[in-house]
C-alpha cells in the first residue's frame, strides 16, 4: 500500500508590505492578499498543495502554491476589490468627469490597471489628450487601444496622431459658397507630350 505523507502546515509569519499589486512574498514567489489587509501582521500558512494566508485564526487568502520562480499569483478578487476603492477614491474626481466624456474609459482604466498601470496616472494623460483633441476623437481611439490589447495613454495618442496625419494627407473639397463666380471655373489640362518637348528643347 502506498503511503501518502500528510498535508503538514507550517506556519510562517510575514508583513504585508505597502505595495500597489497587494502582494505577500513566499517561496520567492508573489500571492495577491484582500487591500483590506494590507498593513496587518498576517500568518502564511504552506503545505505542499496550498499557501493561505491567516489574520489571527481567520483566512483571508488561499492560493495554490507555485513551485516555480518569480511568479505572481493573484485572485481576481483581490484585484477588483482594489480597483473598486480605486473607483470611489476617483470617482468625483477627472476620472469621473472623463467617464462622462469617453464612455470606454472605464473598460481601458479597467484593462490597463490588469497590466499594471496607474490608474491615476492613465487617466490623467486621457483628459490632457482631451484638451487637443475632439471627445468623439478620443473615445475612437481608446475602444482602438482596448480591441488591439494596448491599453495605455501612450497608444490612444499615437493613434489619434496617425488619424490626425493621415486626414490632413486627404484631398478635402474646397469650399466656394462665398465665392459663386469661382464654381463654374473650368482649369485647362494640356498633354503631358508637351512638357517632355520642352524638357528636349532645354537639353
Amino acid at each position: 500500500m502506498a503511503f501518502n505523507p500528510p498535508d503538514i502546515q507550517i506556519p510562517t509569519p510575514i508583513w504585508a508590505e505597502r505595495h500597489i499589486t497587494q502582494l505577500a512574498t513566499y517561496d520567492l514567489n508573489d500571492y495577491s492578499i484582500p487591500p483590506s489587509a494590507v498593513g496587518k501582521y498576517l500568518t502564511l500558512v504552506a503545505s505542499p498543495g496550498l499557501v493561505r494566508l491567516l489574520d489571527g485564526g481567520q483566512e483571508i487568502a488561499r492560493h495554490r502554491r507555485s513551485y516555480d520562480r518569480h511568479q505572481r499569483i493573484d485572485d481576481p478578487t483581490h484585484l477588483e476589490e482594489l480597483l473598486e476603492q480605486k473607483r470611489k477614491a476617483l470617482g468625483a474626481t477627472a476620472t469621473g468627469r472623463l467617464e462622462q466624456m469617453v464612455p470606454s474609459a472605464r473598460a481601458f482604466l479597467d484593462a490597463a490597471f490588469a497590466r499594471g498601470e496607474s490608474v491615476g496616472g492613465q487617466a490623467k494623460q486621457l483628459s490632457r489628450l482631451l484638451e487637443e483633441f475632439p471627445a468623439a476623437e478620443v473615445e475612437a481611439a481608446v475602444r482602438e487601444a482596448i480591441d488591439r490589447q494596448t491599453p495605455r495613454a501612450s497608444s490612444v495618442s499615437f493613434i489619434l496622431n496617425r488619424r490626425r496625419r493621415s486626414g490632413s494627407q486627404q484631398v478635402r473639397p474646397v469650399d466656394l459658397s462665398r465665392h459663386p463666380h469661382l464654381q463654374d471655373l473650368a482649369v485647362p489640362t494640356h498633354q503631358l507630350e508637351i512638357y517632355d518637348e520642352l524638357t528636349d528643347d532645354d537639353e
